[in-house]
């Protein structure tokens, strides 16, 4: 084998045909220029699926627990089921709706996302992004979850939630509607039952009972018309003046239906009224509400009514994107406005009386720097219990986002999330979140891939051409050689072993032309424009793998170019070769 690379090598060096060597050099570079081509490819779109992970991953979190439905209330009983898993690092509930900011005269479309100040460095890369102002003053003190609205409609209504309970132990010990010594031996109420036949034959006997026509039939009820009594030894009141008018009689298609005498008003006792008599029943074991829901149902309105006069130092806080800061001219300590439009699943905003849009002062106290265009143009961000006052939809949020300790286990985690909590509950992992983003990334560097390995396609030409030239040129030597005792492998071994040296020279040159300009793309950062790549400068991520593997691929191509011509210079006869010499 010694001796085949070192003729091989000979016939590279042959300085007879200066055609050789320049085909030679041709392939060469061919090799190298395809080598650093595929690994600059390689290396730039391994970068954009990096950078947009980690940007995407740093507003967004690695697990997202949603309900079906409007109204996610039990988000805190969730919450603790997730962090109780190993894997869980920290979770935290948001709330996100499409908003209009307005500042004077300029808008634009934001998505306003309420997080937990608490429980969201825990989920979320946002502090570590922030570029000017802080998160304090995000949550004021004393802030406290919303009512519903269905809360606040149905208060009254739980105030007598107390009686059902009563009503239900009474049937439980026997005294639905019967005292307790109207029971038999046995325990069972003593009922008393009319028969009612009886009582009409009792009747139909009866002169003074008009109730029967003379057919026997019932006859059906009249128009009453209150008259004055007295109860038994009182006087009785004044007859009705005689100018009274006499009521009419009833159209004749009317008389049957009968009517019944109004009931009086009476005063419905209230909550308080009903307890006191029973503290004088001596039912202390019940206990009925106090004051405190309506106490907080009246807080809350004082405090929306509050707000529409806050001072800018006492308004809520926002934290803006920095692209969107400067599109509108926002800095720490401005004041805007939220508007929200007629859309999403709030119901309470299609009645008639809700039908204007809402809108709200805030305060800027921050600007953030997620260095994802999508992100920095449209995200703010602000209190949770402030979004839940403003869409009015009481304590509930659109999910729960979930960090985990290790990334690659999203999916798993998610899909046993999902079993345990059952229901209308179901989760999404980041990369099923964002799956139509790197499926398009990842199809992107494959088809990029294959698009410049044909340049080491083209190359590897160049080296069947150069193989093929030497072939032609070195036939009486073959000839010689295989004349003094020289094998088909032997003569098979030479020739491989030039197009593969040609292929490891093209290989490493490239390695080192392409490594130089990743490097220099790595170090100065090449500028995109964000509105159009998302990011504002091309990522770059040198990976070892990738290394070897454009390695691999270029030698490879190189070596099974190197079989054909081998083979041919292989079988060739000592006579053929030595036949016009």
């Amino acid at each position: 084998m010694a001796y085949a690379l070192n003729i091989g090598m000979r016939y590279l060096r042959s300085k007879k045909r200066s055609t050789i060597s320049v085909i030679t050099f041709i392939a060469v570079a061919g090799v190298a220029l395809g080598v650093a081509a595929l690994l600059a490819v390689m290396a730039i779109t391994t970068g954009f699926q990096k950078e947009f992970r980690d940007k995407v991953l740093g507003v967004n979190a690695h697990v997202l627990v949603m309900k079906y439905g409007v109204d996610f209330d039990e988000y805190r009983d969730v919450m603790a089921r997730a962090e109780a898993m190993p894997e869980v690092s920290g979770a935290g509930p948001f709330l996100i709706h499409e908003m209009m900011l307005a500042k004077g005269d300029e808008l634009a479309g934001v998505l306003v996302k309420g997080v937990d100040p608490e429980r969201m460095p825990t989920v979320l890369d946002l502090p570590s992004q922030l570029v000017d102002g802080s998160l304090r003053g995000l949550r004021r003190e004393g802030a406290r979850p919303p009512l519903h609205p269905d809360d606040v409609a149905s208060g009254t209504r739980e105030d007598w939630d107390w009686l059902d309970e009563l009503t239900d132990e009474g049937e439980e010990n026997g005294e639905g509607g019967q005292g307790a010594e109207g029971a038999d031996a046995e325990g069972d109420p003593e009922v008393e039952t009319l028969d009612v036949e009886a009582a009409l034959e009792e009747l139909r006997g009866d002169p003074q009972a008009d109730l029967f026509l003379p057919d026997g039939g019932l006859r059906p009820a009249l128009r009453r018309t209150p008259v004055w009594g007295a109860p038994e030894g009182e006087e009785p009141p004044p007859p009705a003046r005689a100018e009274a008018p006499t009521p009419a009689a009833p159209p004749a298609e009317e008389q049957g239906a009968g009517e019944f005498e109004p009931l009086p008003e009476v005063e419905v006792a209230s909550p308080e009224d009903v307890e006191a008599l029973l503290d004088d029943l001596g039912t202390d074991d019940l206990e009925l509400p106090d004051a405190e829901w309506e106490e907080r149902i009246v807080a809350e309105e004082m405090e929306l009514e509050r707000r529409e006069q806050l001072g800018i130092d006492e308004l809520p806080g926002i934290v803006v994107g920095h692209t969107l800061a400067a599109e509108v001219g926002l800095g720490v300590g401005d004041r805007v406005r939220l508007v929200s439009p007629l859309s999403g699943l709030d119901t309470s905003m299609l009645a008639p009386e809700a039908r204007a849009p809402r809108s709200r002062d805030f305060r800027v106290i921050g600007i953030f720097q997620a260095g994802f265009q999508e992100y920095d143009s449209r995200l703010v961000y602000t209190d949770l219990y402030e979004a839940q006052y403003f869409y009015g939809q009481g304590d509930a949020v659109t999910g729960v986002e979930l960090r985990l300790h290790d990334l690659e286990k999203s999916e798993e985690v998610a899909r046993r999330l999902e079993r345990e909590l059952g229901g209308p509950f179901h989760t999404l992992d980041w990369a099923e979140l964002n799956r139509n983003l790197f499926t398009a990334l990842e199809i992107q560097k494959i088809t990029l891939g294959f698009v410049i390995a044909t340049i080491i396609f083209v190359a590897a030409f160049n080296v069947i051409a150069v193989l093929i030239m030497i072939v032609l040129e070195k036939k009486r030597e073959i000839a010689i050689l295989k004349a003094m005792g020289a094998t088909d492998g032997t003569v098979l071994g030479i020739f491989v072993l030039q197009g593969s040296v040609i292929g490891v020279i093209g290989t490493l040159l490239g390695l080192l032309v392409g490594g130089g300009v990743v490097t220099y793309l790595a170090t100065y950062e090449f500028p995109l424009d964000p509105k159009v790549y998302l990011i504002d400068h091309l990522p770059v991520v040198v990976s070892g793998s990738e290394f070897l593997i454009t390695s691999v691929v270029a030698f490879g191509i190189c070596a099974l170019a190197t079989i054909a011509p081998s083979l041919w210079a292989a079988k060739m006869l000592p006579v053929d070769g030595l036949r016009h010499e």
